[in-house]
Protein backbone atom coordinates (compact mmCIF):
# COMPACT_ATOMS: atom_id res chain seq x y z
CA UNK A 1 0.00 0.00 0.00
CA UNK A 2 1.26 3.08 -0.64
CA UNK A 3 -0.83 5.63 0.70
CA UNK A 4 0.26 6.36 4.26
CA UNK A 5 -2.20 9.03 5.21
CA UNK A 6 -4.80 5.71 4.82
CA UNK A 7 -2.66 3.03 6.50
CA UNK A 8 -3.37 1.00 9.62
CA UNK A 9 -0.73 1.23 12.32
CA UNK A 10 -2.72 0.02 14.67
CA UNK A 11 -4.47 -3.56 14.94
CA UNK A 12 -6.39 -4.34 17.56
CA UNK A 13 -7.26 -8.18 17.76
CA UNK A 14 -9.82 -10.04 20.10
CA UNK A 15 -8.00 -13.42 19.21
CA UNK A 16 -11.27 -15.01 21.43
CA UNK A 17 -14.73 -14.27 23.78
CA UNK A 18 -13.36 -16.54 26.05
CA UNK A 19 -12.28 -14.92 29.66
CA UNK A 20 -12.38 -16.34 32.98
CA UNK A 21 -14.07 -13.41 34.76
CA UNK A 22 -17.35 -11.94 33.94
CA UNK A 23 -16.86 -7.68 34.40
CA UNK A 24 -19.67 -5.67 34.11
CA UNK A 25 -17.96 -3.36 31.66
CA UNK A 26 -16.72 -5.68 29.16
CA UNK A 27 -17.30 -4.56 25.56
CA UNK A 28 -16.97 -7.67 23.87
CA UNK A 29 -19.46 -9.81 26.23
CA UNK A 30 -16.58 -12.54 27.04
CA UNK A 31 -18.26 -15.29 28.67
CA UNK A 32 -15.74 -18.80 30.05
CA UNK A 33 -16.91 -21.15 26.98
CA UNK A 34 -17.10 -19.25 24.07
CA UNK A 35 -16.07 -21.68 20.34
CA UNK A 36 -16.45 -17.90 18.31
CA UNK A 37 -12.78 -17.97 17.39
CA UNK A 38 -10.55 -18.66 14.04
CA UNK A 39 -8.51 -21.70 14.08
CA UNK A 40 -4.11 -21.63 14.85
CA UNK A 41 -3.94 -21.76 10.48
CA UNK A 42 -6.49 -19.05 10.39
CA UNK A 43 -4.88 -16.98 12.93
CA UNK A 44 -1.83 -17.44 10.66
CA UNK A 45 -3.18 -16.43 7.83
CA UNK A 46 -4.49 -12.98 9.58
CA UNK A 47 -0.78 -12.51 10.30
CA UNK A 48 0.35 -12.78 6.67
CA UNK A 49 -2.66 -10.45 5.39
CA UNK A 50 -1.12 -7.66 7.46
CA UNK A 51 2.26 -7.77 6.81
CA UNK A 52 1.02 -6.76 3.15
CA UNK A 53 -1.74 -4.29 4.73
CA UNK A 54 1.48 -2.42 6.66
CA UNK A 55 4.43 -4.44 7.50
CA UNK A 56 5.02 -1.20 10.00
CA UNK A 57 2.32 -1.95 12.44
CA UNK A 58 1.65 -2.35 16.58
CA UNK A 59 -0.14 -5.23 16.59
CA UNK A 60 -2.68 -5.88 20.29
CA UNK A 61 -3.59 -9.08 20.94
CA UNK A 62 -7.07 -9.44 23.36
CA UNK A 63 -9.73 -11.18 24.24
CA UNK A 64 -11.95 -12.10 26.37
CA UNK A 65 -8.28 -13.50 28.00
CA UNK A 66 -5.52 -13.85 25.09
CA UNK A 67 -3.62 -16.43 27.57
CA UNK A 68 -6.49 -18.25 27.20
CA UNK A 69 -6.24 -19.90 23.89
CA UNK A 70 -2.93 -22.61 23.83
CA UNK A 71 -1.71 -21.57 20.70
CA UNK A 72 -1.00 -17.88 22.34
CA UNK A 73 2.94 -18.49 22.24
CA UNK A 74 2.64 -19.81 18.77
CA UNK A 75 0.87 -16.51 17.38
CA UNK A 76 2.77 -13.82 19.07
CA UNK A 77 6.02 -15.84 17.76
CA UNK A 78 4.92 -15.33 14.21
CA UNK A 79 3.60 -11.90 14.51
CA UNK A 80 6.78 -11.20 15.86
CA UNK A 81 9.00 -12.37 13.57
CA UNK A 82 6.96 -11.28 10.77
CA UNK A 83 8.02 -7.50 11.96
CA UNK A 84 4.92 -6.27 13.79
CA UNK A 85 5.66 -4.60 17.66
CA UNK A 86 3.72 -7.17 19.24
CA UNK A 87 1.71 -6.61 22.51
CA UNK A 88 -0.88 -7.79 24.84
CA UNK A 89 -3.72 -7.03 26.66
CA UNK A 90 -4.88 -9.20 29.59
CA UNK A 91 -6.53 -9.53 32.95
CA UNK A 92 -3.53 -10.56 34.71
CA UNK A 93 -4.79 -13.64 36.51
CA UNK A 94 -3.84 -16.50 34.31
CA UNK A 95 -0.03 -15.70 33.81
CA UNK A 96 2.63 -16.96 35.80
CA UNK A 97 6.61 -16.27 35.51
CA UNK A 98 7.45 -19.28 33.76
CA UNK A 99 4.30 -17.96 31.14
CA UNK A 100 6.03 -14.06 31.30
CA UNK A 101 8.96 -15.43 29.76
CA UNK A 102 7.53 -17.48 27.20
CA UNK A 103 5.89 -14.23 26.22
CA UNK A 104 8.79 -12.63 26.21
CA UNK A 105 11.38 -14.92 24.36
CA UNK A 106 8.34 -15.56 21.76
CA UNK A 107 8.87 -12.25 21.20
CA UNK A 108 6.18 -9.91 22.93
CA UNK A 109 7.57 -6.10 23.54
CA UNK A 110 4.48 -4.97 25.63
CA UNK A 111 1.59 -5.78 27.90
CA UNK A 112 -1.32 -4.04 29.13
CA UNK A 113 -2.78 -5.84 32.28
CA UNK A 114 -6.50 -4.09 33.75
CA UNK A 115 -6.91 -2.91 36.83
CA UNK A 116 -10.35 -0.98 38.16
CA UNK A 117 -8.67 0.68 41.17
CA UNK A 118 -5.93 0.88 44.06
CA UNK A 119 -8.35 -1.23 46.44
CA UNK A 120 -8.44 -4.33 45.61
CA UNK A 121 -11.72 -5.54 47.33
CA UNK A 122 -13.70 -3.09 45.02
CA UNK A 123 -11.33 -4.19 42.13
CA UNK A 124 -11.96 -8.28 42.88
CA UNK A 125 -15.67 -7.42 43.27
CA UNK A 126 -16.05 -5.68 40.07
CA UNK A 127 -13.97 -8.85 38.59
CA UNK A 128 -15.96 -11.58 40.25
CA UNK A 129 -13.18 -13.20 41.16
CA UNK A 130 -11.29 -12.51 44.38
CA UNK A 131 -7.64 -12.68 44.30
CA UNK A 132 -7.72 -11.43 40.62
CA UNK A 133 -6.12 -7.95 41.83
CA UNK A 134 -3.04 -9.29 43.45
CA UNK A 135 -2.77 -11.98 40.49
CA UNK A 136 -2.90 -8.81 38.21
CA UNK A 137 -0.32 -7.36 40.46
CA UNK A 138 1.77 -9.88 40.31
CA UNK A 139 1.94 -10.27 36.66
CA UNK A 140 3.03 -6.92 36.64
CA UNK A 141 5.98 -7.07 39.00
CA UNK A 142 6.86 -10.16 36.71
CA UNK A 143 6.70 -8.62 33.44
CA UNK A 144 9.23 -5.29 34.53
CA UNK A 145 11.49 -8.19 35.65
CA UNK A 146 11.32 -9.84 32.38
CA UNK A 147 12.03 -6.62 30.50
CA UNK A 148 8.64 -6.46 29.11
CA UNK A 149 7.22 -2.67 28.78
CA UNK A 150 4.37 -2.67 31.17
CA UNK A 151 1.20 -0.74 31.35
CA UNK A 152 -1.90 0.00 33.85
CA UNK A 153 -5.56 -0.01 31.29
CA UNK A 154 -8.13 1.08 33.45
CA UNK A 155 -11.37 1.85 32.25
CA UNK A 156 -12.67 5.32 34.18
CA UNK A 157 -16.28 4.94 35.62
CA UNK A 158 -18.31 7.02 38.27
CA UNK A 159 -17.18 4.50 40.81
CA UNK A 160 -13.21 4.97 40.14
CA UNK A 161 -12.94 8.50 38.64
CA UNK A 162 -11.63 9.57 41.97
CA UNK A 163 -8.84 7.47 41.86
CA UNK A 164 -7.50 8.94 39.16
CA UNK A 165 -4.30 10.58 40.98
CA UNK A 166 -3.41 7.20 43.28
CA UNK A 167 -3.81 4.59 39.91
CA UNK A 168 -0.78 6.69 38.60
CA UNK A 169 1.35 6.43 42.02
CA UNK A 170 0.14 3.12 41.45
CA UNK A 171 1.57 2.86 38.35
CA UNK A 172 5.18 4.61 40.07
CA UNK A 173 5.43 2.22 41.93
CA UNK A 174 5.01 -1.15 40.06
CA UNK A 175 7.55 1.10 37.74
CA UNK A 176 5.17 0.68 35.05
CA UNK A 177 5.61 2.29 31.69
CA UNK A 178 2.20 4.02 31.34
CA UNK A 179 -1.22 4.53 32.67
CA UNK A 180 -4.05 4.36 30.08
CA UNK A 181 -6.57 5.83 30.74
CA UNK A 182 -9.94 4.35 29.02
CA UNK A 183 -13.29 5.99 28.56
CA UNK A 184 -16.29 4.13 28.27
CA UNK A 185 -18.28 3.49 25.27
CA UNK A 186 -21.31 1.91 26.42
CA UNK A 187 -20.96 -1.32 23.93
CA UNK A 188 -21.95 -4.95 25.38
CA UNK A 189 -21.71 -5.37 29.68
CA UNK A 190 -20.59 -1.48 29.45
CA UNK A 191 -23.97 -0.46 28.41
CA UNK A 192 -24.88 -0.38 32.61
CA UNK A 193 -21.71 1.02 33.60
CA UNK A 194 -21.83 4.93 31.71
CA UNK A 195 -19.94 7.71 33.27
CA UNK A 196 -21.72 10.85 33.19
CA UNK A 197 -21.10 14.02 31.16
CA UNK A 198 -20.25 15.86 34.43
CA UNK A 199 -17.27 13.21 35.27
CA UNK A 200 -16.07 13.02 32.18
CA UNK A 201 -14.98 16.47 31.79
CA UNK A 202 -13.65 16.38 35.76
CA UNK A 203 -11.73 13.29 34.66
CA UNK A 204 -10.34 14.82 32.10
CA UNK A 205 -8.76 18.11 33.79
CA UNK A 206 -7.94 16.09 36.25
CA UNK A 207 -5.48 13.72 33.55
CA UNK A 208 -4.64 17.15 32.26
CA UNK A 209 -2.75 18.17 34.83
CA UNK A 210 -0.94 14.86 35.06
CA UNK A 211 -0.36 15.77 31.32
CA UNK A 212 1.70 19.30 32.68
CA UNK A 213 3.15 17.49 36.05
CA UNK A 214 4.14 13.60 35.47
CA UNK A 215 7.44 12.88 34.26
CA UNK A 216 8.08 9.49 36.12
CA UNK A 217 5.63 7.80 33.72
CA UNK A 218 3.18 8.11 30.42
CA UNK A 219 0.02 9.40 30.85
CA UNK A 220 -2.61 8.58 27.97
CA UNK A 221 -5.83 8.71 27.13
CA UNK A 222 -8.25 6.49 24.92
CA UNK A 223 -11.44 7.19 23.54
CA UNK A 224 -11.34 10.73 24.84
CA UNK A 225 -10.11 13.16 21.84
CA UNK A 226 -11.86 16.06 23.39
CA UNK A 227 -8.48 15.97 25.64
CA UNK A 228 -6.65 17.11 22.50
CA UNK A 229 -9.20 19.91 22.41
CA UNK A 230 -8.12 20.94 25.77
CA UNK A 231 -4.20 20.37 25.55
CA UNK A 232 -4.33 22.94 22.43
CA UNK A 233 -6.40 25.44 24.67
CA UNK A 234 -4.09 25.78 27.29
CA UNK A 235 -1.32 27.10 25.09
CA UNK A 236 1.29 25.18 27.27
CA UNK A 237 3.37 23.75 24.52
CA UNK A 238 1.90 20.02 25.47
CA UNK A 239 -0.02 20.06 21.90
CA UNK A 240 1.88 17.49 19.71
CA UNK A 241 -0.09 17.06 17.03
CA UNK A 242 -3.29 15.32 16.48
CA UNK A 243 -5.87 13.99 14.02
CA UNK A 244 -8.48 12.69 16.07
CA UNK A 245 -10.09 9.81 16.02
CA UNK A 246 -8.16 7.02 14.69
CA UNK A 247 -10.78 4.18 13.79
CA UNK A 248 -10.52 3.46 10.20
CA UNK A 249 -8.21 5.51 9.34
CA UNK A 250 -5.01 4.29 11.35
CA UNK A 251 -6.99 1.81 13.69
CA UNK A 252 -9.06 -1.21 12.88
CA UNK A 253 -9.81 -4.48 14.70
CA UNK A 254 -10.20 -7.92 14.13
CA UNK A 255 -12.69 -9.79 16.28
CA UNK A 256 -12.37 -13.43 17.36
CA UNK A 257 -14.77 -14.68 14.30
CA UNK A 258 -12.37 -12.86 11.84
CA UNK A 259 -14.76 -9.92 11.33
CA UNK A 260 -13.03 -6.49 10.54
CA UNK A 261 -14.90 -2.94 12.54
CA UNK A 262 -12.94 -0.09 12.45
CA UNK A 263 -12.52 -0.14 16.20
CA UNK A 264 -13.23 -2.72 19.06
CA UNK A 265 -15.92 -0.49 20.55
CA UNK A 266 -17.95 -0.14 17.16
CA UNK A 267 -19.81 -3.43 16.07
CA UNK A 268 -19.81 -2.26 12.50
CA UNK A 269 -18.65 -5.22 10.58
CA UNK A 270 -17.10 -4.15 7.28
CA UNK A 271 -16.01 -7.46 6.25
CA UNK A 272 -14.73 -11.36 7.30
CA UNK A 273 -11.52 -12.09 6.30
CA UNK A 274 -13.07 -15.66 5.31
CA UNK A 275 -14.62 -14.02 2.86
CA UNK A 276 -12.81 -10.84 1.51
CA UNK A 277 -8.71 -10.43 1.82
CA UNK A 278 -8.11 -7.55 4.56
CA UNK A 279 -6.70 -5.31 1.57
CA UNK A 280 -10.03 -5.26 0.17
CA UNK A 281 -11.92 -4.44 3.44
CA UNK A 282 -9.37 -2.06 4.33
CA UNK A 283 -9.45 -0.17 0.37
CA UNK A 284 -12.96 -0.61 -0.72
CA UNK A 285 -14.93 -0.28 2.61
CA UNK A 286 -18.03 2.68 1.45
CA UNK A 287 -17.89 3.19 5.89
CA UNK A 288 -14.31 3.53 6.27
CA UNK A 289 -13.89 6.45 3.20
CA UNK A 290 -17.54 7.98 5.67
CA UNK A 291 -15.00 8.21 8.52
CA UNK A 292 -11.74 9.00 6.32
CA UNK A 293 -13.49 12.04 4.88
CA UNK A 294 -14.47 13.66 8.03
CA UNK A 295 -17.45 14.94 7.10
CA UNK A 296 -19.15 15.32 10.78
CA UNK A 297 -22.65 15.67 11.66
CA UNK A 298 -23.99 17.80 14.59
CA UNK A 299 -22.07 20.03 16.63
CA UNK A 300 -18.55 18.02 15.97
CA UNK A 301 -19.41 18.62 12.11
CA UNK A 302 -19.08 22.84 13.23
CA UNK A 303 -16.97 22.65 15.70
CA UNK A 304 -13.55 24.57 15.19
CA UNK A 305 -11.71 21.38 16.55
CA UNK A 306 -12.78 19.16 14.04
CA UNK A 307 -9.48 18.55 12.93
CA UNK A 308 -7.85 18.09 16.10
CA UNK A 309 -10.72 15.84 17.84
CA UNK A 310 -13.59 15.02 15.91
CA UNK A 311 -15.43 13.16 18.53
CA UNK A 312 -14.95 9.62 19.53
CA UNK A 313 -16.34 7.59 16.48
CA UNK A 314 -17.29 4.36 18.16
CA UNK A 315 -19.43 6.77 20.66
CA UNK A 316 -21.53 8.48 18.25
CA UNK A 317 -22.22 5.81 16.24
CA UNK A 318 -23.39 3.13 18.95
CA UNK A 319 -25.49 6.25 20.32
CA UNK A 320 -27.09 7.78 17.48
CA UNK A 321 -26.68 5.36 14.57
CA UNK A 322 -24.40 7.55 12.48
CA UNK A 323 -20.78 6.90 12.21
CA UNK A 324 -20.62 10.91 11.88
CA UNK A 325 -23.03 12.02 14.22
CA UNK A 326 -21.60 13.80 17.65
CA UNK A 327 -19.91 12.45 20.33
CA UNK A 328 -21.98 13.08 23.13
CA UNK A 329 -20.18 12.95 26.57
CA UNK A 330 -18.40 16.19 25.24
CA UNK A 331 -20.44 18.81 26.46
CA UNK A 332 -18.75 21.77 24.43
CA UNK A 333 -20.74 24.57 22.34
CA UNK A 334 -18.84 25.16 19.00
CA UNK A 335 -17.85 29.09 18.62
CA UNK A 336 -17.05 28.16 14.53
CA UNK A 337 -13.65 30.32 15.02
CA UNK A 338 -11.00 29.77 12.95
CA UNK A 339 -8.01 27.96 14.85
CA UNK A 340 -3.93 27.46 13.92
CA UNK A 341 -2.17 24.52 14.48
CA UNK A 342 1.34 24.82 15.99
CA UNK A 343 3.92 24.23 14.55
CA UNK A 344 5.44 20.51 14.98
CA UNK A 345 8.57 21.85 15.45
CA UNK A 346 9.35 22.88 19.19
CA UNK A 347 12.56 24.95 18.51
CA UNK A 348 13.33 27.35 15.70
CA UNK A 349 17.16 27.13 16.68
CA UNK A 350 17.14 23.58 14.90
CA UNK A 351 18.00 22.81 11.56
CA UNK A 352 16.85 19.76 9.92
CA UNK A 353 19.03 18.06 7.00
CA UNK A 354 16.89 17.70 4.04
CA UNK A 355 17.35 13.48 4.04
CA UNK A 356 16.32 13.70 7.82
CA UNK A 357 13.05 15.62 7.37
CA UNK A 358 12.11 13.39 4.13
CA UNK A 359 12.74 10.13 6.67
CA UNK A 360 10.22 11.67 8.95
CA UNK A 361 7.68 12.67 6.54
CA UNK A 362 7.07 8.88 6.24
CA UNK A 363 5.73 8.56 9.97
CA UNK A 364 2.05 8.54 9.66
CA UNK A 365 0.78 11.77 10.96
CA UNK A 366 -1.26 11.16 13.76
CA UNK A 367 1.90 10.02 14.96
CA UNK A 368 4.77 12.25 13.33
CA UNK A 369 4.13 15.55 15.82
CA UNK A 370 5.16 13.43 19.02
CA UNK A 371 8.42 12.01 17.05
CA UNK A 372 9.54 15.21 16.01
CA UNK A 373 9.20 16.30 19.07
CA UNK A 374 10.69 13.62 21.09
CA UNK A 375 13.89 13.95 18.51
CA UNK A 376 14.54 17.46 19.03
CA UNK A 377 14.19 17.52 22.65
CA UNK A 378 17.17 14.63 22.56
CA UNK A 379 19.48 17.04 20.34
CA UNK A 380 18.75 19.93 22.60
CA UNK A 381 19.57 17.94 25.78
CA UNK A 382 22.73 16.84 24.13
CA UNK A 383 23.46 20.60 22.57
CA UNK A 384 23.15 19.65 19.07
CA UNK A 385 21.70 22.11 16.54
CA UNK A 386 21.63 20.18 13.44
CA UNK A 387 19.60 16.69 13.53
CA UNK A 388 20.65 14.43 10.53
CA UNK A 389 19.70 10.25 9.88
CA UNK A 390 22.75 9.65 11.69
CA UNK A 391 21.14 11.40 14.81
CA UNK A 392 17.86 9.53 14.40
CA UNK A 393 19.39 6.44 13.82
CA UNK A 394 21.12 6.68 17.19
CA UNK A 395 18.10 6.72 18.77
CA UNK A 396 17.23 2.97 19.22
CA UNK A 397 16.03 2.92 22.83
CA UNK A 398 13.18 0.42 24.36
CA UNK A 399 10.11 3.11 23.78
CA UNK A 400 7.29 2.04 20.96
CA UNK A 401 8.22 5.71 19.43
CA UNK A 402 12.03 4.67 19.14
CA UNK A 403 10.86 1.46 18.01
CA UNK A 404 8.72 3.18 15.38
CA UNK A 405 11.30 5.39 14.17
CA UNK A 406 13.95 1.82 13.48
CA UNK A 407 10.77 0.51 11.71
CA UNK A 408 10.95 3.69 9.17
CA UNK A 409 14.50 4.26 8.70
CA UNK A 410 14.32 1.98 5.99
CA UNK A 411 10.36 1.35 5.25
CA UNK A 412 11.31 2.98 1.38
CA UNK A 413 13.38 -0.46 1.04
CA UNK A 414 10.80 -2.77 2.45
CA UNK A 415 7.22 -1.24 1.09
CA UNK A 416 4.78 -3.16 -1.22
CA UNK A 417 2.77 -1.86 -3.80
Amino acid sequence: MGDLENRPYIVSWNLTKRCNLLCPHCYINAVPDSTEELSTDEAMLVIDELTYLNHNLMLILTGGEPMLRRDIFDIVSYASESGFITVMGSNGTVLDRQSITALKEAGLKGIGISIDSVQKEYHDTFRGLEGSWEASIETLRYAYEEGIETQIDITLTDRNIHEIDAIVELGVTLRVRAVNFFFLVCTGRAMKTEISTENYEEALKKILKLYNSEKRLMIRVRCAPHIYKMIYETGSGLYKGSRGCLAGRHYMRIDPEGNVTPCPYMDLKLGSIKENSLIDIWENSPELDLLRLSKYEGRCGICEYREICGGCRARAYVETGDLLGEDSLCRYIPRRETIVRPEESIDSSLKWEPSAAERVKRIPAFMRGKIIRMIEAKALERGIKTITTELIDEFKGQGHHEKLINKFKNSHKRSRQ
